[in-house]
């Protein structure tokens, strides 16, 4: 599907999941490469900037797991920025490119903008709605570690080895896609100085240092996530020694009637005082008197 929006001398082109027929037709309107052409068709896997004669295409991918209508959680967008137009293309709805489209209808009927807007202005105000976007998730991610946080004080360390291995994921996977973001945007930077005018190379320097901003969100997020993880471990370390310091403290006590009961249980022809009077009552008492001198040592000793 393809839209188009003109706002004063700029077109946008809009692709979501084009066709054969769909991609040619942008290849043939706007002088496309039939390299581009073929990107645009299927998902590409790894983020690229290719410099043309008249335009820059770049592939940009961006992680979504809270904003996301699909089992994936690596969003593409594909930009062809050209002097005139813009043609961006993605494979599935994404929520901040819905946001800002209805941003620019808005701006483009009201006209409230007296600055000049170009391709280049367009496209750094996506990137600004994408970069938001994905504070919103970071901010989602936060509030899990939050949430583990609770439940780890709360008794169940257990169940947050799992959680907190699941945010683990999502934390890799967040900074894997959108690590590669630095040197495309450090590239277009360069680049773009042979289509569009100082300022946008100003704008997309603050829109780089949003980026770099998100990474450092990043780093302090998944700092707290290993700080979770040590404390949780410690918690459920403890909890297990207490347990074994339990049951020690059962066997250790239990030891002296097994071995008692088991003296008094050897098939011999004489065992003492077997078979006398009162002699079931002799022996549990000599259990218990030894188990007393064992619990004194014990305690005097601080063993538990």
């Amino acid at each position: 599907m393809i839209k188009k929006q003109n706002y004063k001398t700029v077109t946008w082109v809009d692709s979501e999941i084009p066709t054969k027929d769909e991609a040619r037709e942008l290849m043939t309107e706007y002088n496309l490469s039939p390299e581009v052409a073929q990107d645009i068709l299927l998902p590409t896997f790894k983020d690229k900037i290719v410099t043309y004669d008249d335009y820059i295409y770049l592939v940009l991918h961006f992680p979504a797991f809270k904003h996301t209508h699909s089992k994936s959680h690596r969003q593409e967008i594909d930009f062809v920025l050209s002097k005139k137009f813009i043609i961006t293309n993605r494979y599935e709805s994404i929520d901040s490119m819905e946001k800002y489209a209805k941003i620019f209808e808005v701006n483009s009927i009201l006209d409230k903008s007296k600055s000049e807007t170009g391709p280049g202005e367009i496209f750094l105000a996506m990137i600004r709605t994408i970069y938001q976007s994905l504070s919103d998730e970071l901010d989602s991610i936060n509030y899990l570690l939050r949430e583990a946080e609770k439940n780890i004080f709360a008794g169940k360390e257990k169940a947050m080895v799992f959680e907190l291995s699941r945010i683990g994921r999502e934390i890799i996977n967040f900074n894997h896609i959108i690590n590669p973001h630095g040197d495309i945007l450090e590239t277009l930077k360069q680049e773009s100085k042979h289509f569009f005018n100082k300022e946008f190379t100003i704008e997309l320097e603050t829109v780089i240092n949003e980026y770099y901003k998100i990474s450092k969100i990043l780093e302090h997020v998944n700092e707290i996530l290993r700080e979770l993880r040590e404390t949780n471990n410690s918690l459920l370390s403890t909890k297990q020694n207490e347990i074994m310091k339990t049951l020690t403290v059962f066997t250790f006590f239990a030891l002296p009637f097994s071995i008692i009961t088991g003296f008094f249980q050897m098939n011999t022809k004489f065992t003492p005082f077997v078979n006398t009077t009162n002699d079931w009552y002799f022996i549990v008492g000599v259990e218990f008197i030894v188990m007393l001198i064992v619990f004194t040592i014990a305690k005097k000793k601080k063993w538990f």
